[in-house]
């Protein structure tokens, strides 16, 4: 009883971070997506909030394949979990995509289409806002000080926020490899170019493990 009681739980986290990235990038797909509103990084920060706050209590709340590579190195993760928690993320993604096509074909609304980027300045973008989220997630998530901290979906939500207004007009702004990928598969970001947000995602995102285990230390774990 007690290994499929585990077992269930495991399950679980994989299953939070699948519905939790799908909401995120439909979220995304759908507002900034349509390049309609100016207000479009708000609903895309309020939902991860919202996200985060529902379920970090039980797979961490990482909804980014950046995040979870990057609370695996620095102890947080269990190595088992690393790859179920990029699928998941990645499927989340997709499918998120393939609803928002969905919505976009059957209301007669049409995508903005990013042009091929401007390839330094993009890395440079994705990798800044990467880096800045990745490395906030962890300071706020696995720090002793800081971790328990109510406002921490608020942190991250408004830091999200800001990273799309600050470096979306350059990149589109997804600091995230599965919201790269749902852009792509919903015809917002071409697959000549996400090779960018790929690259430049998970480098920030590990560079941000390195910036916080300076500044913080070794994750100690509560138990």
């Amino acid at each position: 009883m007690t290994a499929k009681r585990e077992q269930t739980g495991v399950f679980r986290r994989y299953v939070v971070e699948f519905v939790g990235t799908y909401f995120l990038v439909l979220t995304m797909c759908m507002t900034i997506g349509n390049g309609s509103s100016n207000l479009a990084p708000l609903a895309a920060g309020m939902m991860l909030m919202a996200l985060i706050y529902s379920g970090h209590h039980i797979s961490g709340g990482h909804f980014n394949p950046g995040v979870s590579v990057a609370s695996w190195l620095r102890g947080q993760l269990p190595a088992s979990d690393v790859l179920p928690y990029v699928i998941a993320q990645f499927l989340g993604g997709t499918a998120a995509a393939m609803q928002a096509g969905f919505l976009y074909t059957s209301a007669g609304l049409e995508t903005i289409v990013l042009q091929e980027p401007d390839i330094a300045a993009s890395l440079n973008a994705e990798f800044l806002g990467a880096l800045l989220f990745v490395y906030v997630f962890l300071n706020l998530t696995i720090v002793r000080k800081t971790t328990g901290n109510l406002v921490y979906g608020l942190a991250l939500g408004t830091t999200y926020t800001a990273c799309i207004y600050a470096f979306g007009p350059v990149s589109i702004g997804a600091f995230n490899p599965a919201v790269a990928l749902g852009f792509t598969v919903a015809n917002i970001a071409s697959w000549a170019s996400i090779w960018v947000f790929m690259v430049a995602n998970f480098a920030g995102s590990i560079l941000a493990v390195f910036l916080s285990q300076y500044l913080n230390g070794p994750y100690e774990r509560k138990d």
